[in-house]
């Protein structure tokens, strides 16, 4: 009688099999599957924030502009900016579309330039994304303020299930040189170490 061996088809859980799959839709109406499409296999960084914010969220979209640029050089489009809105009730296509505007997104990115989508999702829908990814505070006072809320970065390599976090208010090297070495794949990304090839050109 054959006999078959059984394969270990066990798969150990990456961070992103606990973010939402829920739908959202950027600035320019596209609509996608949270992890699924934006996370599954990608590089990110994330944060949360809405529109008429006059507390932590214009200097947080001001240093991811900054950041955007050296972001931009090292990746190409391997690398896609996530700003996830907190107030889905006032922040619209146009209102997100109006405020991705002023810090260099209101148009689609170039072949050279990260992607930056600013997401929106039903009411619900959007308190279930924000608590998946962590931001959320446990002092539910604080946790139902949407003016006090978390400001921080989340950032990922899912290929390789590297995940780590960030403050915004501080000088943007400190924040740029962890986003290389969790976004990045080479020594040359994450470290700045050239390959061989790179050493060989630059002599040349």
């Amino acid at each position: 009688m054959p006999f078959f061996i059984a394969k270990n088809t066990y798969t150990t859980p990456k961070r992103s099999d606990l973010f939402a799959n829920l739908q959202v839709t950027d600035q320019f109406g596209s609509t996608y599957f949270f992890r699924e499409d934006l996370i599954r296999g990608k590089a990110v960084i994330i944060n949360t924030m809405f529109t008429v914010c006059r507390g932590s969220c214009p200097g947080t979209s001001e240093t991811l502009q900054r950041l955007r640029q050296p972001l931009s050089k090292l990746f190409g489009k391997r690398v896609t900016l996530l700003s996830l809105s907190i107030d889905p009730a006032v922040d619209d296509t146009r209102a997100l579309l109006d405020y991705a505007d002023n810090y260099g997104a209101g148009k689609k990115a170039d072949g050279k330039t990260c992607d930056w989508y600013f997401l929106n999702a039903s009411i619900n829908d959007t308190e279930e994304l924000r608590r998946s990814l962590g931001f959320y505070d446990l002092d539910s006072k604080v946790d139902q303020d949407i003016t006090r809320h978390a400001s921080f970065l989340l950032f990922g390599n899912d290929q390789h299930d590297r995940w780590s976090t960030s403050p915004t208010q501080i000088r943007d090297g400190l924040i740029f040189e962890p986003l290389r070495r969790v976004l990045g794949t080479t020594n040359e990304e994450r470290f700045g170490i050239p390959t061989q090839a790179n050493r060989a050109r630059n002599r040349s």
